[in-house]
């Protein structure tokens, strides 16, 4: 566990830091010059860092420099949403160097759309070429309960699957170690790698837009709980009396704030609310507001129950309407503690609108760095 743990430490610092030597690598992180010699041996061993030349050390000895080596291993990323399937390869340094998609029809039994998932992986790994040698594996991002390491989506209620196989299945299709988790845990973790949240220990990521979701991190660990459940916030119960949710219970979280919810309660596309409220139209400013109330009360509660020191908004709602994130930001004021409000930073995601696709590849690259090197 200790090697597992030093072996992530040390890539994430020498893609923060680098270029930096051993002897910075060792004393940033307070281990034996030893022993970080030994892991960064293994990171090189993997080609996952490379040593790029040397520099004059502080007593006049040269020391070798090194860095993450983007093209060393390459994953796949399969995110997988409401409306779309996005697949695509990505480096080392969290950039995705080629991606395809097409749109999801969700009237179609759940491994028909498994089999697009394989369709489009196949026509990406022939359009790289050799390239395809240096994959390492693939990463699933997908809303809803996902058991973990097992790769079995227990219920997605907007989709309606229930107990679908679908590690087991495209491991199957396209020959290769293949790791799927919910979607906000995957976001989370990408952010951790190579995002906002880059060396933070205790972050908190909440999702919006088909529904609400949540992901927290303790020590650099993402929580799970004793099923993979832990985040699933969209489903706690608000007013037993509300709206009929996508998971069939009353009131759930979601359907006062998620795009979703918000486009059967007004019978207009999301977009179109957003455009009514641009306009000053009463009905469209009303609903966006409430939303924004809710979602700041879910930010207040993470916070008295998690106390991170930073989350993290996300999702289409976010990522689209960033005026909107910003009056969710003010409304937060209203209802922090004020012993929280002072320390705690909300941020917006760095690794792009493809954040799905990026969190699904680091689930390859932390099991990959957590896998017993092969011989």
């Amino acid at each position: 566990m200790i090697r597992e743990h030093h072996l992530l430490l040390l890539f994430k610092i020498i893609k923060r830091n680098g270029p930096i030597s051993r002897a910075e690598l060792a004393k940033k992180t307070q281990m034996s010059a030893t022993s970080a010699s030994r892991i960064v041996k293994e990171l090189i061993d993997q080609n996952f860092v490379e040593e790029i030349g040397q520099t004059e050390g502080s007593v006049g000895r040269r020391a070798t420099l090194l860095k993450v080596n983007p093209s060393g291993a390459l994953m796949i990323g399969i995110n997988i949403d409401l409306e779309s399937i996005e697949v695509g390869i990505v480096d080392l340094n969290g950039k995705i160097i080629m991606k395809r998609d097409r749109e999801i029809d969700l009237s179609l039994p759940p491994m028909e759309v498994l089999s697009q998932v394989v369709e489009l992986v196949n026509t990406i790994k022939q359009q790289i070429g050799d390239l395809a040698n240096r994959i390492i594996g693939g990463g699933v991002s997908i809303p809803g309960i996902v058991e973990w390491p097992q790769g079995r989506v227990v219920m997605i209620p907007q989709f309606h699957w229930a107990n679908v196989e679908i590690r087991k299945y495209l491991e199957e299709k396209i020959g290769m170690t293949i790791l799927v988790d919910n979607q906000v845990k995957a976001i989370l973790l990408g952010e951790s790698l190579y995002g906002s949240v880059v060396g933070v220990n205790n972050a908190a990521c909440i999702f919006v837009g088909s529904g609400v979701g949540g992901a927290f991190m303790d020590k650099g660990e993402v929580i799970r709980g004793s099923k993979n459940i832990a985040g699933e916030i969209g489903h706690t119960t608000i007013d037993p009396g509300g709206s009929l949710c996508d998971c069939g219970r009353f009131g759930c979280l979601q359907t006062f704030i998620c795009a979703s919810a918000l486009e059967k309660e007004s019978g207009k596309p999301i977009q179109e609310i957003f455009a009514a409220d641009q306009r000053q139209e009463t009905w469209a400013v009303n609903l966006l507001d409430r939303a924004a109330e809710y979602l700041s009360m879910t930010i207040s509660n993470v916070v008295c129950t998690y106390n991170p020191e930073a989350v993290v908004l996300v999702g289409t709602m976010i990522d689209q309407h960033p005026q909107w994130a910003k009056k969710v930001e003010q409304k937060c004021k209203r209802y922090l503690w004020n012993n929280f409000d002072r320390m705690l930073e909300i941020r917006y995601p760095q690794i792009g609108s493809h954040a799905g696709i990026v969190g699904a590849s680091c689930l390859v690259l932390r099991e990959f760095l957590e896998s017993p090197i092969s011989k």
